[in-house]
């Protein structure tokens, strides 16, 4: 029985080959972590691994049902398409930054900062669901050298299954479940088919899925109304009451062909669509008596519907791979497009004129990035490999927002305001980058990299009411070196360590102008919600970037059933980019680079075969990153980063067993994540600070398989995340999803 499989079995056909090649036992977990297969074991940094056994087992599905749980890791959970990622400290801050410094991947695609433009935001992640997936690989540090802008926290990569040239293989999944509370019914439907077209040489495999997510959020602005939700309806506001508010529906197709015409040469095309519809808002009103309760209008033409979220992706990617024996070559190009569209009310917000409170923002912002890698990875006869690269991205960003009136009253209210915003703007960005390794005797490894990078940002169109501001035109280009050295050494099967310096970036955010209703007295000082006026100047800001200092050590049982890691680390934070909240609400925000910040902290990891088929599986983490330096208005020195925890904790107990002559399980998990606020001012209400059991079993009864689980058990309604655009005038938060019982039925063939 191997070790890996509370994780699950990682391996598919293609990673145990590569496995077999690399000298890889059948207890090894493969992992592509440093852009070559090596075993998890003998990885020089912290990496966390999710296998397709484990997804299947806790029914993941989204980030959400992992992410917080890993040691290191936090995780913002404001929605659909609008979460945040934080790892090792290093995250957002704030939900209207375009740049998120974790980057995100979907096998060779790069899918970062494609969330849907609610409130402005630019940066949460995509979320492509969790069906026929291989594995989960999150690392941990900067990884500025092999993956760049973006990765600089960390990288999470979700890897699918490639297809399988032997065998016709597929499956369809069923799955019903129940959430309390204000939420009702949930399916999914999961079906997967793969095809070897010609054996050994060319394959297809197309995965389609379909689920529905009722809303748990009880909308009573019919029958329990706000006073704000009342003046909006005095002037024609529309208000019903939903309690179902939040629901999603999201539906997926992916198909992937490979094409291998020699032994030497792969060629795979793939592609992928997901659609995601959210009817409501999943966010409380923290006024309002009832835990899961908000008071919102309906937007739309006379209050025709709820305020929603849509957004549509399509991933193109072609990958050529070619193996010349002293080395592999690949060649991954994609093409993304993503399209988002958002409805809101502004009747959550307290307005002094009422005219505002009947009035919805409306965006649309459309996505297509251009991106081609080019990767050589050595397998030199002696000590010394390389890895080596180009890399080119082209990203066009077009969004419009207006507001509108969405009352009943015609002609509307002579006071509503009417307002339209068009930007468009295009990015590229360059980069070189290389590692060389160097083992001048067995056990050690010597290795350093490096990473060229060059931005370019032109402001195409940047108008307000069709008047072109200061941005529209602008231009700005920036470019810099990243570097990494990393020594390693193996004493013996058992043990491996590791020491590593590593640099990371994130692009520079672009400051938007001073516009005449941000600066009404003209004295060029804008007024934010903390009382403070401050001097905004229109550009590219300083880019921030990381420094971490790692050292990690790695132990496994002598038969490799039993495996534990243990790392600490130093981060220094410089140039970090916030946006305090603004005075009067506005669709797009100010920042500053906030100075310096320090990240340290510990963590460990332990998992594998601890009896006759009984697995077990804890890690915790203690992350403390606080500001370096005192920031009038923000925050003072040894103030906490917003949106990280300073410590979680994960255990898992997995029982196998047999019913007759089929294989059964039974498991448990629990997890904390540790309390945590959203802004510099550390005032409000905390986030996280919530304990979570979750339970499942399961029967495979020949091709058949039964499962059953129940999420969120002891049915906590802790806080995800809490408002910090407005600050606490608007009172918004989002919770913890309630106790939710389900069951999978699936048949494989």
């Amino acid at each position: 029985m191997s070790s890996v499989a509370l994780l699950g079995p990682v391996q598919n056909a293609a990673a145990q080959e590569a496995g077999e090649d690399a000298g890889a036992t059948s207890t090894d977990i493969i992992v592509t972590a440093t852009r070559r297969e090596t075993t998890l074991q003998e990885t020089p940094a912290a990496v966390s691994v999710l296998g397709s056994d484990a997804i299947e087992k806790r029914n993941l599905v989204g980030m959400e049902d992992y992410l917080a749980s890993l040691p290191g890791v936090s995780f913002a959970d404001r929605g659909a398409g609008q979460n945040t990622i934080t790892i090792r400290g290093i995250g957002q801050a704030d939900q209207l930054s375009a740049n998120t410094p974790v980057g995100s991947y979907f096998g060779e695609v790069p899918v970062t900062g494609l969330g849907p433009p609610l409130n402005g935001n630019g940066a949460g992640n995509s979320d492509l669901k969790m069906v026929d997936i291989s594995r989960v690989e999150v690392l941990r540090g900067p990884q500025g050298t092999l993956y760049g802008s973006g990765s600089m926290g960390g990288t999470v990569r979700v890897i699918p299954n490639a297809p399988n040239l032997r065998e016709v293989e597929g499956s369809l999944t069923a799955g019903y479940s129940h959430t309390g509370r204000s939420g009702s019914h949930n399916y999914a439907l999961e079906g997967v088919v793969n095809a070897p077209l010609i054996e050994d040489k060319l394959g297809i495999r197309v995965v389609a899925y379909r689920m529905f997510n009722d809303g748990y959020i009880n909308n009573t602005a019919a029958s329990d109304p706000t006073q704000e939700v009342v003046d909006a309806v005095a002037i024609g506001a529309v208000a019903r009451d939903d309690k179902h508010a939040g629901s999603e529906t999201v539906t997926g197709v992916r198909g992937s062909i490979l094409w291998r015409p020699v032994d030497d040469l792969s060629i795979t095309l793939s592609h992928a669509y997901q659609a995601l519809r959210q009817d409501g808002f999943r966010e409380v009103q923290l006024a309002l008596p009832g835990a899961y309760q908000q008071a919102r209008v309906r937007v739309g033409e006379n209050g025709g519907r709820n305020g929603y979220v849509n957004m549509d992706l399509n991933i193109s990617n072609l990958v050529v791979e070619y193996d010349a024996g002293f080395g592999s070559f690949l060649n991954s190009t994609s093409l993304i497009k993503s399209r988002g569209r958002n409805d809101i009310d502004f009747s959550f917000f307290g307005f002094a004129d009422p005219t505002l409170l009947a009035v919805a923002s409306v965006t649309n912002a459309d996505k297509e990035l251009f991106v081609n890698e080019f990767r050589f990875a050595s397998k030199f006869d002696g000590p010394f490999q390389v890895i080596s690269g180009l890399y080119y991205e082209e990203r066009k960003t077009k969004a419009d927002a207006f507001t509108r009136y969405t009352g009943t009253a015609n002609p509307p209210p002579a006071s509503a305001p009417r307002e339209t915003a068009d930007n468009k703007n295009k990015q590229k960005q360059f980069a070189a980058f290389g590692e060389a390794s160097l083992t001048p005797i067995d056990p050690l490894t010597l290795t350093v990299g490096g990473r060229y990078y060059k931005f370019e940002q032109d402001i195409l169109i940047a108008r307000v009411d069709g008047v072109p501001t200061t941005a529209e035109g602008r231009s700005a280009t920036t470019d810099g070196f990243l570097w990494k050295a990393n020594v390693s050494y193996k004493p013996s099967d058992e043990v491996f360590l590791y020491a590593q310096w590593a640099q990371g970036f994130r692009q520079p955010q672009f400051q938007r102008a001073i516009l005449p209703q941000d600066d009404a007295d003209n004295d060029g000082l804008v007024e934010f919600a903390d009382g403070i006026e401050r001097a905004v100047d229109p550009g590219l800001l300083d880019p921030d970037k990381v420094d971490t200092y790692e050292i990690g050590v790695k132990f496994q049982s002598p038969d490799g059933r039993l495996r534990s890691s243990l790392t600490g680390f130093y981060t220094d934070w410089t140039g970090i980019p916030v946006s305090p909240a603004l005075s009067l609400a506005r669709g797009e925000a100010f920042y500053f680079n906030a100075g310096k910040a320090v990240s340290k902290g510990v963590e460990f990891e332990l998992f594998g075969e601890v009896g006759d088929r009984l697995f077990a599986e804890f890690s915790t983490s203690w992350v403390k990153s606080t500001l370096d330096e005192t920031v009038p208005g923000l925050g003072t020195k040894g103030t906490n980063l917003p949106g990280s925890a300073d410590h979680n904790v994960k255990a898992a107990l997995e029982k196998r067993f047999d019913i007759g002559e089929n294989e059964a399980y039974i498991r448990g998990d629990y997890s904390y994540v540790g309390g945590y606020y959203t802004n510099f001012t550390e005032t409000g209400l905390k986030s996280g600070d919530y304990h979570l059991f979750d339970l499942s079993a399961g029967v495979t009864v020949d091709n058949f398989r039964l499962g059953i689980y129940a999420r969120n058990l002891t049915n906590r309604k802790d806080f995800t995340w809490v408002d910090n655009i407005f600050g606490a005038t608007a009172g918004r938060a989002y919770r913890l999803r309630p106790r939710t019982i389900g069951v999978n039925l699936g048949v494989s063939f």
